[in-house]
């Protein structure tokens, strides 16, 4: 599910805060690819973000996971590299979007191909989104890069075996100038792969998203947001959350700290066009604490490319003194 909400408003603030403080979390068994950026990646948490800015937007992210990371075998590969491309464009009261995510982590390699629609009504002077994604799943392992403890056991796999199967998530926002909320649910089938096991189910647990953020204008320059993030597979839950600072509608900088593993990340951007179209940002991921790690850090960092809004129908007449008709 994804909850996201943005008020100007300060006592929301304090209700941030104790959001933060109140949710109680355990250690989260990561299934979904995950992103230091994740309130740049509204699409990907959720289908009913599709369209919902009111702008068409191509975004590029690229994450690598420990980097410098060498595995005790040298086949496993190095570092955990995530890829996402992401589209979206609304179309009057409809929202579409599409997303392609490659995930390789050592021997083991998630692709995600989702198309999402979504559709809006106003509600109560903002406007209530209502989406879905339906798409393929894919999972595939590499055994040569597996150590076994007996090589010549005639059971053990050999190759590379693949699996796709359909995969479907729903979601739901509301959205005004002030403020915005929202709730989506991944792998709703919880679609199974055996890998090339007879027996094994490997299913995808279906995955919630929360994720909050508040919107507070300190003048005409500066914009504070405290974000967070929280995400479940029903039996655990994992949050993270921080704040970001904003400076004339063209750079911004943040921090958050993620309680798996005990992550401290700082993050920023600018946008490089004058009409705020072309914007990158990035963000550094160090463990400092929970589980030590071969490699402590991490990078993230994301391309984003911004059209307005399609027009559609007749044009609007304009009539002059000067041009009677």
């Amino acid at each position: 599910m994804t909850l996201t909400f943005i008020y100007r408003n300060t006592k929301w603030g304090y209700i941030f805060g104790i959001l933060l403080l109140t949710i109680s979390s355990c250690a989260f068994a990561q299934t979904d690819a995950q992103f230091s950026l994740f309130s740049l990646n509204q699409l990907y948490l959720n289908p009913a973000a599709a369209g919902a800015d009111g702008l068409t937007k191509f975004q590029l992210t690229h994450r690598t996971q420990y980097v410098g990371y060498q595995g005790t075998n040298n086949d496993e590969g190095g570092a955990l590299s995530t890829q996402l491309f992401s589209f979206s464009m609304p179309v009057k009261n409809f929202g579409i979007g599409f997303y392609a995510l490659n995930d390789k982590t050592g021997p083991r390699t998630n692709q995600d191909f989702k198309l999402s629609a979504s559709y809006h009504f106003p509600l109560a002077g903002g406007n209530l989104h209502v989406g879905a994604s339906a798409g393929l799943f894919r999972q595939s392992i590499d055994y040569d890069k597996l150590r076994a403890r007996d090589p010549n056991d005639p059971l053990i796999q050999s190759g590379t075996i693949a699996e796709m199967n359909p995969d479907f998530a729903v979601g739901v926002r509301y959205v005004s100038d002030a403020f915005y909320v929202g709730a989506s649910l991944n792998h709703l089938l919880e679609p199974k792969y055996k890998l090339g096991s007879a027996t094994a189910t490997n299913p995808l647990p279906k995955t919630v998203y929360l994720n909050a953020g508040v919107n507070l204008e300190l003048g005409y320059l500066l914009d504070v947001q405290p974000i967070v993030l929280v995400k479940s597979d029903i039996t655990t839950v994992s949050v993270e959350g921080g704040a970001t600072v904003t400076y004339n509608k063209k750079y911004w900088a943040g921090a958050t700290y993620r309680q798996q593993d005990t992550y401290f990340i700082i993050m920023g951007g600018i946008y490089l066009l004058s009409d705020q179209s072309l914007r990158l940002s990035g963000a550094y991921d160090m463990v400092i604490g929970g589980n030590k790690a071969k490699s402590p850090s991490s990078f993230e960092v994301m391309l984003s490319y911004a059209l307005p809004s399609p027009k559609f129908g007749k044009k609007t007449i304009i009539r002059t003194p000067r041009f009677r008709f």
